[in-house]
């Protein structure tokens, strides 16, 4: 049953140039870089940790971030930022007896804040290896797009979220193969896009891979060179985390979960695809208990054996070699998923109470986080984890072994997901 019905605000990723945030990353990696070797001593560890003190308040969002940040080329001289002591946990609670009218199933309401910011410098190579002027993101964007007016075959109806990077509506389609049918359409001011490329990826990964696990892409406008739609499939469910937030799935719903992200992943990997921003907020779930992936803007492609070496996601999920500025491959998406499996059991992830800065120096000094309630977990799902979550990428599950781990084998039909995701929903819309 669900008891709580104040919901935070629909999370869009947006493009914003937080300046001061950027230069405390930069400040953050730069001392990450020359304190290596003191951080490994308890006694010098304490004294390079006092070093951070109190970061400014343009750490926190109150919406999901993907924030640009030439940290390679710009070295900052300044001190390195403060690090202010984490907020009050707060418990979650569970009445026994609280009961619901509509008859749901019984769950722990849970407590989640939204103060993540995404961090990128890097173009995505789907694109291209060099990054193109707004006016070569506009060709190539003109290339995409449909042609004609989008008000002439889709209408408008409700609105379902707000980002600093546009608006996201229901629309009923008026015409085509899918006449009639619900979509979701993403409207955006092309020419105020901070990040123009980013969208150019999204749009291009979602155009050129369909998949059952991936939200599918069904066309774009640009309007005057300015109004830019993009129409895909329309999930009523939302995404993962109001479900996980509100409510407490058991180890065979997480299990399910899981096994669809999991496809999707082993679908985009198999084509050397990196997602590298796997986490909750962006797994969108269908009345019917399907689930897909999306938000591609941080897309990018390697070549078979290839690796990066760019700091990109949002950095309560980065795996230690994004943080550390190490060269990565696909397996980044593993560890993101090993967090939101974390984030399914807690309803949150590993040091969201902290600041970004300070989760990303808690990553880079201890690695692998605690799985808090280890006791009450199956051999095989902590296990699961334990694979999704080695330090060392080498050693880290790729998502073939995953899809045949024993853990796996637990899934509930996707179907043992609908009364939950209708619970929320419902609360949602009241």
């Amino acid at each position: 049953m669900i008891f709580e019905s104040n919901f935070p605000q629909l999370r869009l990723s947006v493009n914003s140039p937080f300046s001061a945030y950027i230069e405390h990353i930069t400040c953050a990696l730069t001392h990450f870089k020359n304190t290596s070797s003191v951080v490994n001593s308890q006694g010098n560890s304490t004294a390079a940790s006092s070093q951070f003190g109190h970061s400014q308040g343009s750490l926190n969002s109150a919406t999901s971030s993907n924030v640009s940040s030439e940290a390679d080329e710009n070295v900052h001289n300044a001190a390195p930022p403060m690090i202010p002591p984490p907020r009050q946990d707060t418990e979650s609670t569970k009445d026994p007896n609280a009961t619901n009218g509509a008859g749901y199933e019984k769950v722990v309401v849970r407590q989640r804040s939204d103060n993540h910011e995404n961090v990128s410098d890097d173009l995505p190579d789907v694109i291209k290896r060099i990054k193109l002027s707004d006016s070569q993101v506009l060709d190539e964007l003109k290339k995409i797009v449909n042609k004609g007016n989008p008000y002439d075959k889709y209408k408008l109806e409700q609105k379902i979220g707000v980002g600093a990077s546009g608006t996201v509506y229901t629309a009923r389609c008026l015409s085509g193969s899918i006449e009639g049918k619900l979509v979701a359409v993403k409207r955006m001011a092309f020419k105020s896009q901070p990040k123009k490329e980013m969208l150019l990826t999204e749009i291009k990964v979602m155009q050129m891979y369909q998949h059952p696990n991936i939200v599918n892409y069904h066309e774009s406008y640009l309007v005057e060179e300015d109004d830019l739609w993009v129409v895909m499939d329309y999930l009523e469910g939302g995404n993962l985390t109001d479900v996980v937030v509100k409510t407490e799935l058991d180890e065979g719903q997480i299990s399910s979960v899981l096994c669809e992200c999991l496809k999707a992943l082993h679908f985009l990997h198999s084509r050397s695809i990196i997602h590298r921003d796997i986490k909750s907020d962006n797994v969108l779930l269908g009345l019917d208990g399907s689930v897909k992936l999306t938000d591609f803007g941080f897309c990018a492609q390697i070549q078979p054996g290839g690796k990066r070496n760019t700091m990109v996601g949002t950095p309560y999920w980065m795996p230690p070699e994004i943080v550390n500025k190490s060269r990565y491959n696909n397996k980044v998406d593993i560890w993101s998923l090993g967090i939101m499996a974390l984030e399914m059991i807690d309803g949150e992830p590993p040091y969201l109470h902290e600041t970004p800065l300070r989760a990303i120096y808690l990553i880079a000094q201890n690695g692998k986080p605690e799985i808090k309630q280890r006791s009450k977990l199956s051999t095989e799902f902590v296990n699961f984890i334990d694979r999704c979550l080695c330090v060392n990428p080498e050693e880290r599950a790729d998502t073939l072994e995953l899809l045949r781990h024993s853990f796996i084998e637990k899934s509930k039909p996707l179907a043992a997901l609908v009364p939950y995701i209708r619970a929320v929903k419902d609360l949602k819309d009241q």
